[in-house]
């Protein structure tokens, strides 16, 4: 189980990484040198630890006038502030991160969008795959008998 946790672990560890090559092969970066990657996965991490979060909030603090001026609905609403900000405070960051390690940068709105959401599936894959496993194993979290019938637990 410790093994398999580990391999968890390395999983979401490398799912940035993953996801750049997968933006590299579909040609929307266009990396120089293997240590690009690197260098990438390094910026997007700190940047996005450190800017992401004051970037999101000035954003969400510029566009709020615009966004209430429309009278939209509060699905609406809530979704231009979680998504479609994060998607543009998403893109400064990955832009800002290119022009600081020379990386050119094909077509910045679907570099943005591949990283981001391939990043987000492989680590929550290999979350949903370690937590189903349990804590003894994947037998340790399977239905209980009640009543003595079969129970088959999806």
């Amino acid at each position: 189980m410790l093994l398999l946790g580990c391999l968890f672990a390395l999983v979401r560890l490398f799912a940035l990484p993953i996801s750049i090559l997968i933006a590299q092969r579909l040609g929307y970066i266009v990396l120089t040198s293997n240590w690009d990657v690197f260098w990438l996965m390094l910026l997007l991490g700190f940047f996005n630890v450190i800017i992401r979060p004051l970037l999101q909030l000035f954003l969400v603090l510029f566009s709020l006038p615009f966004v209430i001026s429309l009278g939209l609905s509060k699905a609406a609403f809530d979704f231009i502030t979680r998504y479609v900000i994060l998607f543009f405070a998403n893109s400064i960051v990955l832009y800002l991160s290119c022009k600081m390690i020379g990386i050119t940068l094909v077509s910045w709105p679907l570099a943005t969008l591949t990283i981001s959401v391939s990043a987000y599936l492989i680590s929550m894959n290999a979350s949903a795959s370690f937590v189903a496993m349990g804590p003894k194993g994947p037998a340790a979290g399977g239905a209980k008998k009640s009543d003595g019938s079969d129970v088959i637990d999806i």
